[in-house]
């Protein structure tokens, strides 16, 4: 009787234990891919994940490397990294691809893409002051002297090669009548066109300056003496980013602008300098003068100036690069702690 029921048992065990390692196995599955789906949108801890594309390397960037070495970002529950790209064009690309989250960028390009239809937002300005100088050779002694010169741009449209025909212009000099304007690419590119003799004038932003400087090369003028409202590097996020993960985007900006306020307190001046140094590759000399070029136009709280925005499209407009009305409200998703 014993034996007979112990062979009735064993069967039923075993398709339970069968049974039992299915189901187990389809959890584990679903498991898995709740992972997955969840470390994509999410860092150590269950912060958020922001990859970030950075089109340049300059000291403008300060609060972003504060806000990243000193923990604010953490604080805020998100995880930043950043990317090195070839361009504000190319990290627009990005930036309406998903590769990015997040990118600082001239205003002008994006200015033109929303135009165009991008899902793309300026939630905030690292600097609301332009960060670039005109540089000349020389025996350029004032912009009279340039009439009949070569004048070297980045790339015909994009944002320094509208700051750069709004100086001529602003200087009593007709863009490709008064000078002929070459494409000569990014900074140490437009330098060489310098150094070259390829061209007379260029414009360039920090630290290519102190190798202009230290090239013998002359500034005659800082844009932001001439050019009152602008936001230079701004940044930008993905209209998808922004309404799936608001909160987020909220604390990156909220976290830029508390690395702001740190980077701007006078005891903190020695190790702001220093980190330029690392992340910049900088010697200390070179370091000090770049912080205390960007430090008069870092922007409280990541704030845009709106006045600077509106003049990016006004100016965009007049050299034909933008043909549609945009207007800031279009452009601007207000998430700083000021608005």
């Amino acid at each position: 009787m014993k034996n007979g029921s112990k062979k009735g048992v064993m069967p039923s065990i075993a398709a339970f234990f069968l049974i039992l390692m299915t189901v187990l196995n389809g959890c584990g599955a679903t498991s898995t891919e709740s992972e997955k789906e969840v470390k994509e949108v999410s860092g150590d801890g269950g912060s958020t994940t922001i990859k970030m594309g950075l089109p340049s390397s300059n000291a403008s960037y300060l609060p972003l490397f504060v806000a990243n070495k000193k923990g604010f970002f953490q604080n805020h529950n998100v995880d930043v990294s950043f990317s090195k790209v070839q361009g504000g064009v190319t990290a627009l690309r990005g930036l309406q691809t998903g590769d990015f989250q997040v990118i600082s960028s001239l205003p002008e390009s994006v200015i033109t893409g929303v135009a165009q239809g991008a899902d793309v937002k300026m939630i905030g300005t690292l600097d609301d002051q332009s960060m670039y100088s005109i540089y000349s050779t020389p025996d350029i002694k004032s912009p009279e002297d340039l009439k009949g010169q070569v004048v070297a741009t980045n790339r015909t449209g994009n944002g320094t090669d509208i700051q750069l025909r709004w100086w001529l212009k602003n200087n009593g000099l007709e863009p490709d009548k008064d000078v002929r304007i070459i494409e000569a690419g990014e900074n140490s590119t437009r330098l060489q066109a310098l150094l070259t003799g390829q061209a007379k004038l260029t414009i360039l932003s920090q630290p290519t300056d102190l190798k202009a400087e230290a090239s013998g090369m002359k500034k005659l003028a800082l844009m932001r003496d001439e050019l009152k409202t602008y936001n230079h590097n701004m940044l930008m996020a993905n209209g998808d980013f922004l309404k799936n993960q608001t909160e987020a985007a909220k604390g990156f900006i909220a976290a830029v602008g508390e690395a702001t306020e740190y980077a701007k307190k006078p005891e903190n001046r020695d190790e702001m300098v220093q980190l330029i140094m690392e992340e910049l590759q900088m010697e200390q000399a070179d370091a000090e003068v770049s912080f205390d070029f960007v430090l008069p136009s870092l922007a409280d709280n990541a704030a845009i100036n709106v006045d600077g925005v509106q003049w990016a499209i006004d100016t965009t407009k007049e050299t034909g690069m933008l043909k549609e009305d945009v207007t800031t409200d279009q452009l601007i998703e207000n998430l700083t702690a000021a608005n």
